[in-house]
């Protein structure tokens, strides 16, 4: 009996002790982090790293957001989505109310994944991300100028953030000119037969010849500051991030 039981526990310390070697094992496949911006493939302008490190120290002392940009040669054995999620898990990017917001860019993948912790996901859905992906990162990662692109994601999700709205271009459809010069066609066309039935000058028409109104063109206004104009100081905090969480949510693409 008692060499079962010394077998049994033989069995368990092999165990736990694979577990704890495995769980090394994945916690050293991450690295360290080095503030709010970490540059691990050497891709960033410095420029771009100036900027978001000064966003993001901004908006954690004003706001207790995390926002953390990351970049690496390769996220490989796993995938771009997967490794956003255990990395931003590994690090609890975020403050104690999950408010955290990680932009990962991988090079040799060419992905780009932004993945928001739980506190974020209603100011930040998933369709929103991809937007400003779409918009303000897309463009330029096409070109390889990853450190202007993830600056103005970042820029566009600190907006975002501090309550100013995000205009989403309208996808044009491929018939959108066609349909719009047919329109403009069947309109001059009722123009010209409503001129031929009442001239001007001439007394038909209901009530005289009165005033007509011109048409009304609404212009938009032009947005407001938010954080595009420039960043204001702060210092990150000594103890690091403060352990946020995420679900898994978030937007990605390929470029």
């Amino acid at each position: 009996m008692f060499s079962q039981l010394n077998r049994r526990f033989i069995q368990f310390s092999i165990f736990l002790a694979a577990l704890f070697v495995f769980t090394g094992l994945v916690s050293a496949a991450f690295p360290a982090h080095q503030g709010f911006v970490n540059d691990f493939a050497n891709v960033l302008d410095q420029r771009s790293k100036a900027e978001m490190q000064l966003l993001g120290e901004r908006l954690w002392k004003e706001q207790g957001i995390g926002l953390v940009v990351v970049t690496v040669s390769t996220t490989a054995p796993m995938e771009p989505k997967e490794y956003t999620t255990a990395l931003f898990n590994e690090w609890g990017v975020g403050g104690p109310e999950d408010s955290g917001l990680l932009m990962l860019l991988a090079v040799a993948e060419g992905a780009i994944e932004v993945e928001p912790g739980y506190g974020l996901e209603g100011v930040l859905p998933d369709g929103l991300i991809g937007a400003v992906i779409d918009q303000e990162g897309m463009p330029h990662f096409r070109k390889r100028d990853y450190g202007p692109g993830l600056a103005a994601m970042a820029v566009a999700y600190a907006n975002i953030l501090a309550g100013e709205k995000y205009e989403i271009a309208e996808e044009k459809s491929p018939n959108s000119g066609w349909l719009l010069s047919f329109a403009i066609f069947i309109l001059i066309v009722v123009l010209m037969r409503r001129g031929r039935r009442y001239p001007p000058g001439g007394t038909g028409g209901v009530g005289g010849g009165g005033s007509r109104r011109g048409p009304v063109i609404i212009t938009r206004m032009p947005r407001g500051g938010g954080f595009g104009g420039g960043f204001g100081g702060g210092s990150r905090p000594s103890g690091g991030f403060g352990g946020g969480r995420s679900g898994g949510g978030g937007a990605g693409r390929r470029f």
